[in-house]
């Protein structure tokens, strides 16, 4: 009682410092000061890792003239979720438009999917971000990423390589490190003739570590304890994996299985335990099995099977933007309430977290000790760290780390776009919709449709799309109100979605 709740930042906007890292805007919200011991424990921590993992973060495959970082010269945006974990058959990510926003003129952006004008249109004249220059590919296998259909592109790598030349270098902004990526700016730097080639991500092998549910489960034991984390374990077969469940069943109501690189929902199943408990160890992995079978889920082991806890007072999520080492520690941009949907827990939007300073500052410390941990291990570029809040009250509750996106996810595009717009979220607070169902509407009906509430630079609050979904595809469309506080905000959001789904909405597939 007489606690004061505010939003994931500093006191007064005042204490905010904003960066560049290349054309991003990185506004630090949430100071973090690290005790020298905790440092040290960090230190040796990561000295361990890398004695068991030598060459976590070398690049020297990909040649002297790429490394990670931002330089000079123009842009190349590619996002897709080729780095991700599939479940299912292949489909389109409706990702590839979302970085559309945060690119200027003289950037490029690779595109697979249908190519939108009308969106590219809305981010140069109405939200007047600059003209850029697209890629099309055509997709030649349905799991091949982006980065690898634009490096069998001589064209397209001939393109990129003469910007590189012209400008002094170019950097890419990849929605998550792989190594198709890198071997990308491998090719651009020889056609480049050796001119630097930056990748604003980091290293292929620490970021598939970082994105990996079980390595990260293990560093934050060590880090900051087992009762940091939701009670789990890792199952490597089918055998292990009933054992596993027969370990938890009894604890909790409900189980998830978790695949460790997958991208949030996507990768969940719940176990219900009352439908399971007193299965015989043979009608239990029959069960289990079939479930595999059914989920779709290719190659499916090593498995995180963990108690999915309740109640949850909330789903926190820390964003990071995480430097090099000589340019200071990682900075908290933000502390964001997820909004989850099904029984999964699939992200449906977020928005800035209203809760007490002394759990804002609770959260970022140890998003901060994982960041420097991180950073000791050679990771570059963004970062979010995923948690729930165990208990009625978030002020009180039990903070558990859940997951790792060692990428751009769909709080950090937004935050970033608002922080583009009007120079730092903080004064321009926004609720972020992500919505379980699509539009059978062009882009320009959509805006048709919303009006005067679309936001234009100068304004104090309304609508910013950030990607035009594809209907074709089963993809939503994901936007942001921004208006005078996050409550006025969330109401807003709320408003425009009716409007867009009255308008002809259907379950997104």
């Amino acid at each position: 009682m007489g606690r004061k709740r505010t939003a994931a930042r500093a006191s007064s906007s005042e204490k905010a410092h904003r960066i560049l890292a290349g054309p991003i805007p990185v506004v630090a919200h949430v100071p973090v000061t690290i005790d020298p011991d905790r440092e040290r424990d960090v230190a040796r921590l990561a000295e361990r890792i890398r004695r068991r993992q030598p060459a976590i973060d070398d690049v020297r495959a990909y040649g002297g003239a790429v490394s990670a970082g931002c330089g000079s010269g123009p842009s190349l945006f590619l996002h897709d979720t080729a780095g991700i974990q599939e479940v299912g058959p292949p489909h389109p990510s409706g990702l590839e438009y979302r970085p559309l926003p945060l690119a200027g003129t003289g950037d490029f952006l690779a595109v697979c999917d249908e190519w939108n004008p009308a969106f590219a249109a809305y981010c140069r004249d109405i939200l007047g971000l600059g003209d850029v220059e697209v890629l099309p590919t055509r997709r030649s296998h349905p799991r091949a990423s982006l980065a690898t259909l634009c490096r069998r592109d001589p064209d397209v790598v001939r393109r990129l390589a003469d910007a590189a030349r012209a400008r002094g270098g170019l950097t890419l902004h990849p929605y998550i490190s792989s190594p198709a990526v890198w071997c990308l700016a491998a090719a651009i730097a020889r056609e480049a003739g050796g001119t630097p080639v930056h990748v604003a991500a980091p290293p292929p092998r620490i970021a598939r570590c970082v994105n990996d549910k079980l390595w990260f489960a293990r560093r934050v034991a060590e880090l900051l304890g087992p009762v940091a984390l939701p009670p789990s374990r890792a199952a490597r077969n089918v055998d292990a994996l009933v054992r596993s469940v027969e370990g938890l069943v009894h604890e909790c109501e409900q189980i998830v299985l978790k695949l460790p690189s997958s991208a949030g929902a996507r990768g969940n199943a719940i176990l219900h335990c009352g439908e399971i408990r007193g299965m015989t160890r043979r009608a239990l992995r029959s069960e289990l099995a079939s479930l595999l079978r059914r989920l779709g889920w290719r190659r499916p082991f090593p498995l995180l099977v963990s108690v999915w806890e309740t109640p949850v007072a909330m789903s926190p999520s820390a964003q990071l933007w995480i430097p090099h080492p000589d340019d200071g520690p990682p900075i908290v941009e933000g502390i964001f309430e997820q909004d989850v949907v099904g029984d999964a827990g699939r992200f449906s939007g977020s928005a800035p977290a209203q809760l007490a300073q002394e759990t804002i500052d609770r959260i970022a410390h140890e998003a901060a000790l994982l960041g420097s941990l991180f950073q000791r291990l050679g990771y570059y570029g963004r970062c979010s760290f995923d948690a729930i809040l165990v208990g009625e009250d978030p002020d009180r509750a039990v903070l558990h780390w859940v997951e790792c996106n060692g990428r751009w996810g769909g709080t950090s595009t937004p935050m970033t776009t608002v922080n583009r717009l009007t120079g730092d979220w903080a004064r321009a607070p926004f609720a972020i919709v992500h919505p379980d169902w699509e539009l059978r509407l062009g882009f320009d009906e959509v805006l048709d449709r919303v009006g005067d509430r679309i936001f234009r630079p100068g304004d104090a609050r309304g609508v910013v799309f950030i990607s035009p979904g594809n209907p074709a595809a089963g993809t939503g469309i994901e936007f942001v109100a921004i208006d005078r506080d996050v409550k006025t905000a969330r109401r807003e959001a709320a408003r425009v979605s009716e409007v867009l789904r009255a308008a002809g909405a259907v379950p997104r597939r």
